[in-house]
């Protein structure tokens, strides 16, 4: 075959790259820049400061990947009208770590609520420098000129501690004993709905049409809640704190909470919350209720018969002090001032201004040799609305029915809700400690229907609720 003038060859194909073809990708950038050093290159502040702005990002994307919350520490008073925060760790929802190594008071002289106010007590964090170090000049003047400065060359990253006030309606119109556990409840409620879970809200009746994972915050809050400050006259320093119904430890990345949220679960970390809030509360109250009164009797007759006329008459004034000396003695070693009796009882929970528990929780208990008056005391701490079972159980037990009861609803004493009360006992069957566990009943009634079996399920339904082989301590 010839070859055509004008004509050119036939080029065969090139042979293909070696390996799997290319797939597309791009690029995004992280915003977490570091230094790229080589050598000839002056260094300076800005290539000093980013450094460390790289290993700060580094520490911030860390520690938001871990999630917020509090890690030890900052335990919450108030004492002769002062706040008092101790130190402690904690990480914020950005990811900084709020870190205080003593001691923060702040004066509450003058603090007013509004109209259903309290206060939050948060942690922010605050930096400040100190230090004095002389400016050579820059590198374009004479550093002998004596154009330098002096500047602080560091910076001490610390915390804040502050009051943001906060407000939930209805707050003012409870009893002041009511006041705290309306205001947790309240708090609770709102924290289980605050991501629209899907089996409760508005649209609990259907799927959620879009299961997307949660978006970037690019606005995260950088405080942690400590506490929340409620105003009572009533008390001797005129304050009321509740730490449990504010602080939430660190204990879950946010991805796993952020599920648990939207699936309708309540959180571990909200959860034990729950519980140390309600026994926080439990064992103030109750210490209030226990504690007698001191009989004044002795010494208000001791004190009116120094006061009156005959007696002043026919004393000397060597004589009224060895009376007034006798008196200090007598107030010193009790003589004076007797324990009167202890304050009429027993109480219940309501009157205690707790009308709300958590899904589990702890109660004193004083084991009797007579069973049915040993329950009894339970209860009338619970009142008469509350579906009562006893279960005698063994520690591990007890342990593993509150952790079941994580996700249940909370308690309302005023209806008529299920609750198993779990005695703790030995390998004897003996009472094995003072205290009882409650946990509100489960809820699961299973039947195949159409063979009668659902018939069944309403039987062993109300079998279940109590209603028939309960054992009530009678």
């Amino acid at each position: 075959m010839t070859i055509s003038e004008g004509t050119a060859a036939a080029v065969p194909p090139a042979d293909p790259p070696a390996g799997p073809p290319a797939t597309p990708s791009a690029t995004a950038d992280g915003g977490i820049d570091r230094l790229n050093p080589f050598d000839g290159l002056f260094l300076r502040a800005e290539h000093l400061d980013r450094m460390q702005d790289y290993a700060r990002e580094l520490a911030l994307t860390l520690g938001a990947a871990g999630g917020p919350g509090v890690v030890e520490g900052y335990e919450v008073s108030v004492q002769d009208g002062t706040l008092r925060v101790g130190g402690g760790l904690a990480v914020s929802p950005e990811g900084r770590p709020l870190r205080s190594q003593r001691l923060v008071t702040i004066p509450l002289a003058g603090l007013k609520p509004g109209l259903d106010g309290f206060w939050w007590v948060e942690v922010a964090p605050d930096s400040r420098p100190y230090g004095d170090a002389p400016v050579q000049g820059s590198y374009c003047d004479d550093p002998c000129a004596g154009t330098g400065t002096t500047r602080r060359p560091y910076v001490s990253e610390g915390v804040r501690i502050r009051l943001t006030e906060g407000a939930e309606r209805g707050l003012d119109n409870q009893l002041p004993a009511s006041r705290r556990n309306f205001l947790a409840s309240r708090i609770f409620a709102a924290e289980r709905t605050e991501h629209s879970p899907w089996p409760y809200g508005t649209r609990s009746a259907h799927l959620p049409p879009s299961w997307t994972p949660p978006s970037a915050s690019p606005g995260q809050p950088r405080t942690v809640r400590l506490a929340v400050l409620l105003r009572d006259p009533g008390r001797p320093d005129g304050w009321e704190v509740d730490i449990w119904a504010a602080r939430r430890d660190r204990a879950a990345p946010p991805p796993y909470r952020y599920w648990q949220e939207r699936l309708g679960m309540r959180p571990w970390d909200a959860y034990t919350a729950q519980i140390l809030q309600f026994q926080d509360q439990l064992a103030q109250v109750l210490g209030a209720a226990e504690a007698p009164a001191a009989d004044l009797g002795p010494l208000l007759e001791q004190l009116a018969l120094i006061g009156e006329q005959q007696f002043l008459k026919t004393h000397t004034k060597d004589q009224l002090g060895r009376e007034v000396a006798r008196l200090i003695t007598g107030i010193g070693e009790g003589a004076l001032i007797r324990q009167a009796a202890a304050s009429p009882g027993p109480y219940t929970l309501e009157q205690l201004g707790i009308a709300e528990l958590p899904p589990a929780g702890y109660l004193p208990f004083t084991p009797e040799p007579e069973q049915r008056a040993a329950l009894g005391g339970i209860r009338t701490l619970l009142g008469q609305q509350v579906d009562l079972r006893y279960c005698s159980c063994a520690l591990a037990d007890v342990a593993r029915a509150v952790e079941e009861a994580q996700h249940r609803d909370r308690i309302r004493l005023a209806e008529p809700v299920g609750v198993d009360i779990l005695l703790p006992v030995d390998d004897r069957q003996a009472p094995a400690g003072n205290w009882v566990a409650f946990v509100r009943r489960e809820q699961r009634h299973c039947y195949t229907p159409g063979d009668g079996s659902d018939r069944g399920a309403q039987r062993e339904k109300s079998a279940e609720s109590g209603e028939s082989g309960e054992t009530d301590g009678k």
